[in-house]
């Protein structure tokens, strides 16, 4: 274990903490309109934009004059739900490794003994106390707290719905995938803090991927609307996301493939959801607790 103030493992950590918020802080800065001036200003992207124009500008106003907005709304879903499989594709190819200990399982133990020789001090303390934050009970209150402020902000309780139907179905998924795959933890000498129950997939990092990540699309959806404030919504969420699993190798009681996988599962089922959400709240379908008549209430 090192007990200087930076080791390997710290200095990784700080340097992608803060290429994540100088990544939010330039995108903050820089709005869709004019990320789009600024690409321009590349000479292989304004030529390429310009013989897109040319040759299939007419054709895609056409075809987007047609779809009107419920068809744009549905290939957005179409994209989405897409999304989703690739993810799905992703957490099969791991659930497989680790049932077979091949491919990126082969990781697993060698990752779990480095972590374990280059400990940190201050890490340890900070990881122990911050790997709580995806514990039931923390993201139950984050969940609960997002929702009452959203559900007020959209003065309806579809998000009440889908929070309960997110941190609820994350549940009973990670149950099932946990009693079936029957995986053992790290040994022993690799575990920092005590843990129990079988190991793949992560529960924690499933956990703060589903909520974290549908939290931040309710939060951007119906209360924070300005493109600074969202983007620091998704910074925040992606961060404490990454740290929660992180953590949890740090501490040597799950695998890489543990983390991958329960990454992979509760981001594919927080797009579940959200996919769901998009499409009922679309043009032309009802508003939970709204009004025909306009705008509804809790």
């Amino acid at each position: 274990m090192h007990t200087g103030r930076f080791g390997a493992v710290g200095v990784g950590l700080a340097a992608a903490v803060l290429l994540l918020a100088g990544g939010a802080i330039w995108v903050a800065r820089h709005p869709w309109r004019d990320m789009s001036h600024s690409l321009d200003r590349i000479p292989a992207v304004s030529r390429f934009r310009r013989w897109y124009t040319t040759h299939f500008g007419e054709l895609t106003a056409e075809l987007l004059d047609r779809l009107g907005r419920r068809g744009v709304a549905a290939a957005a879903l179409l994209a989405g739900l897409l999304s989703v499989m690739v993810l799905a594709v992703g957490f099969t190819a791991l659930l497989d490794d680790a049932l077979e200990g091949d491919g990126v399982a082969q990781i697993d133990r060698p990752a779990a003994s480095w972590l374990a020789t280059h400990r940190e001090g201050w890490l340890n303390t900070s990881l122990t106390v911050l790997t709580h934050l995806g514990d039931p009970a923390a993201q139950t209150i984050w969940l609960t707290v997002v929702c009452a402020v959203a559900a007020w902000r959209a003065r309806s309780w579809l998000p009440v719905i889908l929070g309960a139907v997110g941190g609820i179905g994350i549940a009973v998924v990670l149950v099932t995938a946990k009693a079936v795959v029957g995986r053992q933890r790290p040994d022993p000498p690799f575990a920092l803090v005590a843990s129990h129950g079988y190991s793949f997939p992560s529960g924690h990092a499933a956990g703060a991927a589903a909520v974290g990540l549908l939290s931040a699309w309710m939060l951007c959806r119906w209360v924070v609307h300005s493109w600074a404030g969202q983007v620091a919504v998704w910074a925040f969420s992606i961060a404490f996301v990454g740290v929660v699993g992180f953590s949890r190798l740090y501490l040597g009681v799950h695998f890489v493939t543990d983390v991958l996988a329960g990454w992979l599962l509760g981001t594919g089922w927080a797009a579940t959801v959200a996919l769901v959400a998009a499409w009922w709240s679309g043009p032309d379908r009802p508003r939970i607790g709204a009004r025909s008549h306009g705008s509804g209430s809790i």
